[in-house]
């Protein structure tokens, strides 16, 4: 139950400073003024059961989630400690595309987290 608990905590500060540094990126580019309906409601995050579901039953993934938020698509992958670099970059570049099979007029990012530390991180325009 703890380690539920500090692996949530610890997917929701990843994403935390994930985001922060998308929107530093942001910042610096020229604002575009047209924005479309579809990514002005899409400001809410909403996750996508599927493909979560199916991210849970990886093999070496402990916790997962997929989700759509600020016009991205988003995959976060909580990796057991087992899971060999290679793999997890295979498992993130996996879902990378998949999602943007899913996805096509969305920006994606899957990110696989082992130990703490972000051993894949996977952007897609």
């Amino acid at each position: 139950m703890k380690l539920k608990i500090w692996v949530s905590l610890f997917l929701v500060l990843l994403l935390a400073v994930g985001c922060s540094a998308n929107e530093e990126k942001k910042a610096n580019e020229p604002k575009k003024e047209v924005t479309t309906a579809k990514e002005e409601q899409t400001s809410e995050l909403v996750q996508n059961k599927e493909l979560t579901k199916k991210v849970k039953e990886e093999e070496g993934v402990l916790d997962g989630q997929v989700y759509t938020q600020d016009g991205m698509a988003v995959g976060t992958l909580v990796l057991d400690k087992k899971v060999s670099d290679a793999d997890a970059k295979k498992l993130a570049e996996k879902y990378a595309k998949e999602l943007k099979e899913e996805y096509k007029d969305m920006k994606v990012n899957v990110q696989a987290v082992r130990g703490g530390k972000n051993v894949a991180n996977i952007t897609l325009d």
